[in-house]
C-alpha cells in the first residue's frame, strides 16, 4: 500500500483523511470496506487500497443531489460498489472484512443497535470497525443533550428506518452557528434558537413522513463509550470499544475504534 503523503493526485487529500489513514495504518493490510466516503474517503484504490464503497446512494444520485454545491468535490467523488437501501445490508455483500470504516455516518443512523450488530456480521474475525464520530462540544448540535442507550434501546425495539419526530425537533430547534476556532480557544457560543420550539416541532412532524437527513445522536468521547459499554452490558450489542481518539486541537470529530 502506497503512503498518502506519497501520492499527489489530481483529486488531492484533505488532512483529516491523511490523519485517519496514518492511524488506521495497521489494521488496513487486508479487505476494507468504506461506508459513504462520497469525496473525502480515508482510502483509495488509486493508493493501491483494496477499498471498497458502500451508499445508500449510487455515484449518479449522488452527483445529481450535490451538482452545483460548493463544499462538494464532484471530481473526487468515489465509485460506490455497494448500493444498500435495506437496513438490512449484510445479505446483500459477499465475504468479510478486516476493516471498515466509517466517517460522520453513526450520527444519522436512526437505528445504531441494528446498524452496529449488521457490521459486525460484515467483520472477519479480529477486524475493526473505525467511527470518525462528531464530537458535541465543537459542532452545531453544542446545546443538544447528549444521547444515552435507553434511547437507542427504544428505536431498536421500534425498527426506526428513518429519523422520528423527537430526533428533527431536537435538531431543528437547538442547531446553532458556531466557531470551531473560537470554542477552542474557550469562547462558548449564545443559544440562539432560529425557530420557535413550536415552529420546530411543526416542521419536525411534515419531514417525518418521510427520509429526512439529521443527526439522530449527539455524543461527545465519554459519552459514547458509556453508551457502547451500556449498550454491550445488555448483550445487544456485538462490538467492544478498544480505543479511542478525542478530537485533535481545531478539529470537530473524535475516533472510536471497535472490535
Amino acid at each position: 500500500m502506497q503512503d498518502a503523503a506519497d501520492v499527489k493526485p489530481s483529486f488531492g487529500f484533505t488532512r483529516i483523511a491523511t490523519k485517519r489513514r496514518e492511524y488506521l495504518k495497521p489494521h488496513a493490510s487486508g479487505r476494507i470496506l468504506e461506508i459513504g466516503p462520497f469525496d473525502n474517503p480515508t482510502f483509495r484504490r488509486e493508493f493501491g487500497d483494496s477499498v471498497e464503497y458502500l451508499d445508500y446512494f449510487s455515484r449518479e444520485e449522488l452527483r445529481a443531489m450535490h451538482e452545483g454545491n460548493p463544499r462538494r468535490k464532484l471530481e473526487a467523488m468515489v465509485d460506490v460498489d455497494h448500493v444498500v437501501k435495506s437496513r438490512d445490508f449484510t445479505s446483500s455483500i459477499d465475504g468479510r472484512f478486516d476493516l471498515i470504516v466509517a466517517n460522520h455516518v453513526i450520527e444519522h443512523v436512526p437505528d445504531t443497535i441494528h446498524w452496529l450488530n449488521q457490521l459486525a456480521g460484515l467483520l472477519n474475525p479480529g477486524g475493526k470497525l473505525f467511527l470518525a464520530v462528531p464530537d458535541r462540544r465543537y459542532t452545531f448540535d453544542y446545546f443538544r443533550q447528549e444521547s444515552r442507550a435507553s434511547e437507542m434501546l427504544r428505536a431498536n425495539q421500534e425498527g426506526l428506518e428513518k429519523p422520528s419526530v423527537w430526533h428533527l425537533t431536537d435538531a431543528y430547534y437547538y442547531h446553532c452557528r458556531i466557531d470551531l476556532n473560537e470554542l477552542w480557544e474557550g469562547n462558548l457560543p449564545v443559544f440562539r434558537p432560529r425557530f420557535s420550539f413550536a415552529k420546530a416541532h411543526a416542521m419536525a412532524r411534515e419531514r417525518s413522513v418521510e427520509y429526512t437527513d439529521a443527526h439522530c445522536w449527539v455524543f461527545t468521547p465519554d459519552s459514547f463509550k458509556k453508551c457502547i459499554a451500556e449498550l454491550k452490558s445488555a448483550e445487544v450489542v456485538k462490538l467492544d470499544i478498544s480505543d479511542v481518539r478525542p478530537p485533535a486541537r481545531m478539529t470537530n470529530e473524535f475516533w472510536a475504534l471497535l472490535a
